[in-house]
């Protein structure tokens, strides 16, 4: 006899298919189909990274009004920053346009000089200074440090210069400066030159003090001029003789009437005698 397998003998249903296999995958698919709603309302809550994200792009959208209100006040931080680097850069360049490079300071340090308040000159060349035709200093610009250098005989000495804005004064200061000395002091004058320009006034280029020597383009004295001679006043009395200005002298020398004399004898008086005789 034959052995036949349970599938083989267990009876088939319509389907050519065992009927408990049938009803076993009809309950599987009535059991998955009952589940699919639950799945779906669990799924929030099995995928936490997923509604995280969700509610994170929710709270981001919430929150964006908050950030457009703090927006312009950064713009105008950032506005008022890019402003003041601008004027801070605008200053500096006109600075240095102004110290450096708008003049040429050896030819306007060359020319003839006077002393501030007086009418006493001082002629500068190229490379000398010439305080009288005996008396001469030779001298060397720095241009970038604003300072120079004087040399005389053996003896050397130096210091700082600075013209007014109008190149019509110059200032010498003596002294041992660097370009930083310089600098820091020439910022500070030009600051209150442009300030007293502004309302119409010129800048001495320094104040007046030991060491420092003024120079004006243009003489603002008078040279000092000799004293009259005193001259002697002619004595009085009648030994006094006054020049006539043909060398001869009225007097008793030339024999001249003398004026004082000639005046102290009056005339006669001749009215008495006149009636008399009639």
């Amino acid at each position: 006899m034959e052995e036949q397998s349970p599938a083989a003998a267990a009876p088939t249903g319509s389907g050519g298919r065992p009927p408990a296999e049938g009803r076993l995958r009809s309950a599987a698919t009535t059991a998955a189909t009952a589940q699919k709603p639950s799945s779906r309302r669990a799924a929030p809550s099995g995928e936490g990274d997923a509604g995280r994200e969700v509610r994170k792009g929710r709270e981001g959208r919430s929150s964006a009004p908050s950030r457009k209100r703090r927006h312009p006040v950064r713009v105008a931080v950032v506005s008022v920053v890019i402003v003041v680097v601008l004027l801070v850069g605008a200053a500096a360049g006109g600075f240095a346009w102004l110290h450096w490079f708008s003049e040429d300071d050896a030819a306007d340090f060359a020319g003839t000089w006077y002393l501030a308040g007086t009418a006493t000159p001082i002629t500068i060349t190229e490379d000398r200074i010439q305080l009288t035709d005996d008396v001469s200093y030779r001298y060397a610009l720095n241009d970038q440090d604003k300072t120079f250098e004087l040399s005389f005989g053996n003896l050397k000495g130096g210091g700082r210069y600075r013209f007014s804005l109008d190149r019509n004064q110059l200032a010498l200061v003596d002294g041992d400066f660097s370009g930083a000395d310089t600098l820091g002091d020439d910022i500070a004058w030009t600051l209150r030159a442009l300030a007293e320009g502004a309302q119409g006034r010129v800048l001495a280029p320094e104040e007046a003090a030991r060491g420092v020597t003024l120079l004006s383009r243009t003489p603002t004295g008078t040279p000092s001029l000799p004293e009259a001679a005193d001259t002697p006043e002619a004595p009085a009395g009648e030994d006094a003789k006054a020049d006539t200005g043909d060398g001869s002298k009225s007097g008793n020398d030339d024999g001249g009437t003398e004026p004082d004399k000639a005046d102290a004898i009056s005339a006669p008086d001749t009215s008495d005698k006149a009636d008399d005789r009639a």
